[in-house]
């Protein structure tokens, strides 16, 4: 009798140690699946913050400034903070004035052009501006001269006052458009500035967007506006932009 009780003890125990082993293996497992679960989430928590930065890239970026009438070109700089397009499968091209005053002005600058397709960007610094005066740079045809007394004036064909002057050519003519690259920055307070603009648009493009070729571009000069804010002319108006410095463009 004993030893049955003995026995029947002993499977009891051999019973009861399976059935703790068999639960502590479920636990095991049920804690892995809720770690694996956690861990998913966590994963997926990550991936969903990384994907809403990529949709807002430009987060916290500074806003463009508005037009105002102290800055007529804002657009124009604005474009180049991006950086100016590029098109791969078009050579690229480069040329630069190094400009000197005219009539004692003081001024000089050194202007870059770099062409890249049908775009180009134009990067300049000048010294010895009035600090409170405004100044604008233009494009002149390619048979303009960078120095004399027909210097940055156009050649096709030169204003009438000047036709007895100044020869004419037969330089493909540039237009207002094309003409016009920007105002130097600040426009006014200082006596050094500098520029840096993008033309990209077609030839009827509003002014100063036009694009002009390189081979076209004789001369760069630097003029004072004397009616800043004025709405600008449809044609060049030497009367309201007075030159202060010339030079010739040359093409590297």
């Amino acid at each position: 009798m004993n030893k049955l009780r003995i026995a029947l003890a002993l499977c009891a125990m051999a019973m009861l140690s399976g059935l703790a082993v068999n639960f502590a293996g479920k636990a095991a497992s049920a804690d892995g699946g809720v770690n694996t679960a956690t861990a998913a989430v966590i994963k997926t928590d990550t991936d969903s913050a990384a994907a809403s930065a990529n949709a807002f890239p430009l987060a916290g970026a500074p806003e463009t400034a508005a037009p105002t009438a102290l800055n007529p070109f804002p657009a124009l700089n604005a474009t180049m903070a991006g950086g100016a397009p590029t098109n791969q499968s078009s050579s690229n091209q480069q040329g630069f004035a190094d400009l000197n005053p005219i009539n004692r002005s003081g001024i000089q600058a050194l202007v870059h052009v770099e062409k890249i397709g049908q775009t180009e960007t134009i990067t300049g610094f000048a010294t010895g501006l009035d600090p409170y005066k405004a100044y604008v740079s233009l494009f002149y045809d390619a048979g303009s001269p960078g120095s004399g007394p027909c210097a940055c004036i156009p050649s096709n064909p030169p204003p009438a006052a000047l036709q007895s002057t100044c020869p004419t050519t037969n330089a493909p003519p540039v237009n207002f458009s094309q003409m016009v690259i920007g105002y130097w920055l600040p426009l006014i307070g200082s006596s050094k500035r500098t520029m840096q603009v993008l033309k990209a648009g077609a030839t009827n493009a509003p002014v100063p967007l036009a694009f002009v070729p390189l081979e076209n571009i004789g001369s760069v000069s630097i003029r004072e506006d004397t009616q800043l804010g004025q709405p600008l002319p449809a044609a060049p108006d030497p009367a309201r932009f007075q030159l202060r410095a010339c030079g010739k463009f040359r093409i590297r």
